[in-house]
């Protein structure tokens, strides 16, 4: 089996891999996009993709990219406990190497010692750069196994800003997403959805679960490319004792959107 990821071995996309697919082939791309289009093009079997941060918030890119691909559905997630390590040579540092999100994460860390931020396309790529040119005063933050892959020094360890930092990880296959009727045990829907232009319409949208008491565990917006100040609303709900009232407030929630898309209903982790 093949499981896509965004990122290079030592990844924590990597590390999910591993903790969900034993004896799997991990396969790592270098953005996002070539992730999706690798599922979509049937040149991986599943892809571990990383959804939202309990520090740095929601990945957007990944959200964007599920409006965008269709044909795909949420199958499983996975909350992973995430250990920021600095890792490079012996000797002040100036300068730390990382993704984004894993930059956001260590901010307060960084900021006490005036390390600058350098964003890079990932964490362990950013532990493979540092090995690779052994530029002083240069480092990474990447994973304690990113380390022992790219023969780095572990400078400090567990410098996240929160020392419950986690990130929550969903599969992806193709398919038809499931409907929350179809749920079995403690459940959890993700959908995305287009609001009606009229006054009231969100709040109308939001009615649907508020009136049955379902539980939302994730709502954000997003801007609507070519519809200036126009937005999208990213939604998860808990499938939660009553398939039969979270399938009914989808169906309602469908009666008074402009535009949906079902991402799929999955096993709560």
């Amino acid at each position: 089996m093949k499981v896509a990821y965004q990122g290079e071995p030592g990844a924590y996309s990597d590390e999910a891999v591993a903790a969900l697919f034993e004896g799997a082939q991990a396969v790592g791309f270098p953005t996002f996009r070539l992730t999706f289009e690798a599922l979509t093009l049937g040149a991986a079997d599943a892809a571990v993709l990383p959804v939202e941060n309990t520090t740095a918030g929601v990945v957007q890119e990944v959200s964007d990219l599920f409006w965008e691909t269709p044909g795909l559905r949420i199958v499983r997630e996975h909350v992973q406990p995430v250990r920021h390590c600095l890792l490079g040579w012996p000797g002040p540092v100036e300068r730390a190497l990382s993704h984004p999100q894993a930059l956001a994460q260590c901010d307060r860390y960084l900021h006490s010692r005036q390390i600058r931020s350098v964003a890079y396309h990932d964490t362990a790529g950013a532990a493979r750069a540092v090995a690779e040119r052994r530029e002083p005063g240069t480092a990474a933050i990447a994973s304690r196994s990113a380390a022992a892959r790219y023969g780095l020094y572990v400078l400090a360890e567990g410098i996240q800003d929160d020392s419950e930092n986690r990130t929550r990880f969903i599969v992806v296959e193709r398919g038809e997403a499931s409907r929350p009727a179809t749920a079995a045990g403690p459940a959890k829907c993700s959908l995305a959805f287009v609001a009606a232009h009229r006054p009231g319409s969100l709040a109308q949208a939001l009615d649907c679960f508020a009136r049955r008491e379902i539980n939302l565990t994730r709502l954000d917006s997003r801007p609507m490319q070519g519809r200036p100040f126009e937005y999208r609303f990213y939604l998860d709900f808990a499938v939660n004792g009553s398939p039969e009232s979270a399938e009914a407030a989808l169906s309602d929630l469908e009666e008074a959107s402009a535009e949906i898309r079902l991402f799929g209903t999955y096993p709560a982790a």
